[in-house]
């Protein structure tokens, strides 16, 4: 967090990813988030919360370089004397612009649209868009079976679960990422795998069945 911050923004769509996961597992991610935004560093091993909170994370991040933008506005606005002051009702037109042909006397009235506020507007409802697809994205593959993917890469759903966060952290600022459906951008994550980073192999111990559970 930034000097003096206080708040962060928490966004209401994160309710999906919080309820696809089991109550003790929802109850850690949201004291490793709170641990992250105090700047105490926190570990974990489990790699489900290590998926989930990354692009909440990389959300965080986004959110602060913004804020940190604001501010320096600010600085640079508060030294040259702040913002000008709103031109009275009756003023007169500073700036030699025609008023009413019928009423020559009446002032023209100019409205000002502040950009920087309707930029940060736009800005936000485009990542917000982006990150809501990619939580829908993280869960519909959470919902489906994948053992034998599973199987053919030598890993779990945990860790493939964690590469599909990395991969959508890579892709997420693609035109390709905004425009392809929920389920074509998992297609293209097992192409991704296949041809560019395959997921990390996970040792799975496993007995002949006629050993026995002793």
């Amino acid at each position: 967090m930034a000097k003096n911050k206080k708040s962060f923004i928490l966004y209401c769509d994160y309710i999906h990813t919080f309820n696809q996961l089991p109550d003790d597992v929802a109850g850690k991610l949201i004291k490793h988030l709170f641990e992250y935004v105090n700047d105490e560093n926190p570990k974990t091993d489990e790699l489900i919360i290590k998926a989930v909170f990354e692009p909440i994370k990389q959300q965080l991040k986004r959110d602060l370089k913004k804020y940190e933008g604001i501010q320096d506005r600010n600085r640079t606005n508060g030294a040259k004397g702040g913002r000008p002051k709103k031109p009275k009702e009756n003023q007169e037109n500073p700036l030699g612009l025609s008023g009413n042909p019928k009423n020559p006397k009446k002032p023209v009235t100019v409205t000002v649209t502040d950009t920087d506020t309707v930029n940060d507007n736009e800005v936000d409802i485009s990542i917000n868009k982006i990150e809501e697809k990619v939580n829908r994205v993280i869960k519909t593959f959470g919902e489906t079976n994948y053992d034998s993917n599973v199987r053919h890469y030598k890993t779990s759903k945990e860790e493939l679960t964690s590469h599909l966060s990395r991969f959508l952290e890579i892709k997420k600022s693609d035109d390709t990422f905004k425009n392809k459906p929920y389920n074509n951008i998992i297609t293209w994550f097992w192409n991704w795998c296949n041809s560019t980073s395959k997921p990390k192999e996970v040792r799975q111990e496993t007995k002949a069945p006629w050993l026995g559970n002793n």
